[in-house]
């Protein structure tokens, strides 16, 4: 599915450096929430990602009611609009 570098006129080892620079990313995210002390009054760790995943759920926009969008805007050739919403 993912085209190779050469594609683009890049070097064969420029994935590398991208896979190379995600997991880097991925486990400094990971390290953010672990906990920064052992000291019996701190969060632990799950307290840190509940509070993490709360606050995404909070960003994270409402589904839309597809019902409702299929109702007011049905698919017909005549609309593209239409089409795409739905």
């Amino acid at each position: 599915m993912n085209p190779n570098p050469e594609v683009f006129g890049l070097h064969e080892n420029a994935e590398i450096t991208t896979n190379q620079s995600e997991t880097i990313r991925i486990l400094e995210s990971i390290i953010s929430i672990q906990p920064k002390s052992s000291s019996a009054g701190g969060k632990t760790r799950e307290q840190i990602i509940m509070e993490i995943s709360k606050d995404l759920e909070g960003k994270t926009p409402k589904p839309y009611d597809l019902d409702m969008v299929i109702e007011k805007f049905p698919t017909e050739y005549t609309e593209s609009m239409n089409t795409v919403l739905t």
